[in-house]
């Protein structure tokens, strides 16, 4: 419809064009044929004529104008409209996602109680394992006051086959503390750093082990102990300390039983 109308115009104003084109030419000739008798009326009339073509000109474009700016706000509800529809896309988004960050919240609370549950649960099992370590202390200590070395040690070893760590190293503990000069004193502090071993305390373990062997350098369970202090290490995250030890048992006791288990471990450092 625009662009019809725009046609008639741009037709209306070249006809104005020529039309005036024409009747100035007309006056030119006239003005040419009576040069000498131009007055101060033709002066006038020409000036008539630039003015009313000034006029001609700002009227179209005025109309040119209008019709322009009534043109795009035709186009403007199209665009409201399209703009309205993202408005209501990023409404939608942003409920979503606030949707999505109150679960999260929700969760994070959730978890951090259930994390505290826990911690609490985990207080509560390690006061009552203290309990029972002093229970189980005070027992053997009753238990070995009157009890021989042998039958002692038997006890001991009884206990820890059958991964009873925790008292058998109470009573490997109690036969060390009350029979240090035995001959199976040096196995049991061996069996005693196995207990720790087995219960992941490493280094109470490799403190017990290292202690074996400045203690009792002629038991034959040195050789053992130094391997497991590397172990201990291992475990630790400590390579460095593993590495030596294991190779110290390679050093020191090369046929020994110890020896072959360190060359196997010493193969994963390649």
């Amino acid at each position: 419809m625009f662009g019809r109308t725009l046609t008639r115009l741009l037709r209306c104003y070249i006809l104005l064009q020529s039309s005036c084109t024409t009747v100035h030419l007309g006056c030119k000739n006239i003005c040419a044929l009576y040069i000498g008798k131009v007055t101060s009326r033709h002066k006038l009339a020409t000036r008539h004529y630039l003015f009313n073509m000034k006029v001609t000109r700002s009227c179209i474009m005025v109309v040119l104008a209008t019709l322009f700016f009534s043109s795009c706000g035709s186009l403007n509800p199209e665009m409201s409209k399209e703009n309205n529809r993202e408005s209501d896309s990023d409404q939608l988004q942003i409920t979503s996602l606030k949707s999505e960050l109150a679960d999260v919240k929700n969760d994070q609370t959730e978890i951090k109680l259930q994390i505290k549950d826990k911690d609490a649960l985990i207080n509560k099992l390690q006061d009552q394992i203290k309990e029972m370590e002093k229970k189980i202390t005070y027992l053997t200590k009753n238990q070995i006051k009157n009890i021989q070395p042998s039958e002692l040690y038997k006890k001991a070893r009884n206990l820890l086959i059958e991964e009873n760590y925790l008292v058998a190293g109470e009573l490997f503990s109690g036969f060390i503390k009350k029979f240090p000069d035995h001959d199976l004193a040096g196995n049991a502090a061996y069996w005693l750093g196995e207990c720790y071993y087995s219960l992941s305390k490493y280094k109470k373990a490799i403190a017990i082990f290292k202690n074996l062997v400045s203690q009792y350098p002629k038991s034959g369970k040195v050789p053992g102990a130094i391997l497991k202090t590397g172990y201990a290490y291992l475990s630790l995250n400590d390579p460095n300390r593993a590495h030596h030890y294991l190779k110290k048992v390679l050093r020191t006791y090369p046929f020994s039983p110890a020896a072959e288990k360190a060359q196997e471990k010493l193969k994963s450092f390649e």
